[in-house]
């Protein structure tokens, strides 16, 4: 698997199981230098409508983190379905592929959109 094919929206994995989307790939040139990577589970947050109404019945009267866990886990099967390869960051790192982390203190860039 060749790293220097990683796109946005591709994802990622620690080593402690936890994913990430890649949102930002940065190059020198042909060579993959750097990614920005963010939380899968809270990529998934501003995908996915916050009002209990558009979650169906199913959903009633649970955590919305029931809901953004079954989301999340459907994107990953997606992913793996479209034989997107997950990377792991160690894996980047050894290749001196840097990885920065969104700040999720910060707003969103989805944050305004609708979904």
């Amino acid at each position: 698997m060749s790293m220097q094919n990683i796109q946005a929206n591709d994802l990622v994995r620690d080593e402690y199981g936890n994913y990430y989307e890649v949102v930002g790939v940065h190059m020198d040139g042909e060579t993959l230098k750097a990614l920005e990577v963010s939380n899968l589970y809270f990529e998934t947050s501003f995908r996915t409508a916050a009002d209990s109404g558009s979650l169906g019945e199913e959903y009633k009267d649970k955590p919305i983190g029931v809901y953004l866990q079954e989301q999340m886990n459907a994107y990953i099967s997606e992913v793996q379905a479209n034989e997107r390869p997950i990377y792991g960051i160690r894996d980047l790192m050894v290749n001196r592929i840097k990885v920065y982390a969104v700040d999720i203190t910060q707003p969103h860039p989805k944050r305004d959109q609708t979904v």
